[in-house]
């Protein structure tokens, strides 16, 4: 039986490319081993064994994962409910953080506390889910679950499943669902629901393509190996293989998505001013009269004009402008949704 390493190594050098689906056929694996030990200089054991992982861990993409990472454990820290906020005194905006078995209590407690707040004002609800996480799905579906009144499947996964119950309190208001890249686990399944069910929108960017069960496995060095042993199915049936495409696309860069989820009008690429010669910015001078001109102006009333009514009209300053394309662009479909359709049928 070959050792794991051997396998490893020999996985790189086919670059991803199957025995079965390669033509012709592998040669022995000994054989490539044992000229790549001896003969590739320049590269240690370790350093051939790392690079051999790492080619391993990018070919499977995200059905297995190395947990190592602290920025990723922080972000597994982060609270259920980020923010909640309205914008144009119409539309509720809830960013999750992760989904986690709090979430469904904290984003409706926030949505009955801004209901009550502004009474009948709410025309539509943003649901962020950029950069959001997570693997409970029962509380993803539990989410889902507010905003449908008849009963129906929502989700199945490997150790439950869950439905839609029958209620007259549903909420009813047009919905658009934010997702990127860095949308995954759980919140993908979120999104896919709300989809699936006719909830809402999705905007944005291709998921992660994280929605799956997940097992860890720890390793010899103290890290673990999160391997994808399970598939997460939709009501419908369909199963979540792959990342969640959008109803709209709208491209942006993670780093400016992630600056815009703490100030959604920042102005991230302001142009550059434009250089002014030292010609353009001097005063121009004013025209000479002579006597007879003032006299002729004079008489002709000409010189009631005052400074104060040359004056250029002065603009008040109009609401702020969203930045963020992806938030601007759920907010004007949000608009759009009020006036064509002010409810669901749920």
């Amino acid at each position: 039986m070959m050792k794991m390493r051997n396998f490893i190594c020999c996985f790189l050098l086919v670059a991803g490319v199957s025995p079965a689906a390669s033509t012709p056929p592998l040669p022995k694996f000994d054989e490539i081993y044992r000229v790549l030990s001896t003969n590739l200089g320049g590269l240690s054991q370790d350093q051939l064994d790392h690079a051999a992982v790492q080619g391993l861990l990018d070919q499977l993409g995200p059905s297995v994962s190395l947990i190592d990472d602290p920025a990723g454990a922080a972000r597994s820290q982060q609270p259920a409910l980020g923010q909640s906020r309205l914008f144009d005194d119409s539309f509720a905006y809830f960013r999750v953080g992760a989904v986690s078995s709090n979430l469904p209590d904290a984003f409706l407690a926030a949505y009955q506390q801004m209901i009550e707040t502004n009474k009948d004002k709410i025309k539509g609800i943003a649901l962020d889910l950029r950069f959001a996480a997570g693997a409970d799905y029962a509380a993803a579906a539990k989410v889902v679950d507010f905003f449908l009144n008849s009963e129906r499947p929502l989700l199945d996964w490997q150790s439950g499943s869950a439905h839609a119950t029958q209620k007259t309190n549903a909420i009813l208001l047009p919905v658009v669902i934010l997702v990127n890249a860095r949308t995954s686990g759980a919140a993908e399944a979120l999104a896919a629901m709300l989809r699936e069910t006719d909830v809402g929108l999705v905007l944005g960017s291709t998921t992660a393509g994280r929605a799956s069960i997940f097992k860890e496995f720890a390793l010899s060095n103290g890290a673990k190996l999160r391997v994808a042993v399970a598939t997460v199915t939709l009501g419908g049936g369909k199963a979540l293989t792959q990342g969640l495409s959008p109803d709209i696309a709208v491209d942006a860069s993670l780093a400016d998505e992630e600056a815009w989820l703490h100030d959604p009008y920042k102005n991230l690429h302001a142009p550059e001013t434009a250089r002014t010669d030292a010609t353009d910015v001097l005063p121009q001078p004013r025209p000479r009269f002579n006597e007879a001109e003032l006299v002729r102006e004079h008489n002709a009333g000409e010189d009631e004009d005052t400074d104060e009514d040359m004056a250029p009209d002065v603009v008040a300053p109009g609401p702020p402008t969203v930045a963020d394309p992806v938030l601007a662009r759920a907010l004007d479909l949000l608009k759009g949704l009020a006036v064509i359709q002010p409810a669901r049928p749920g």
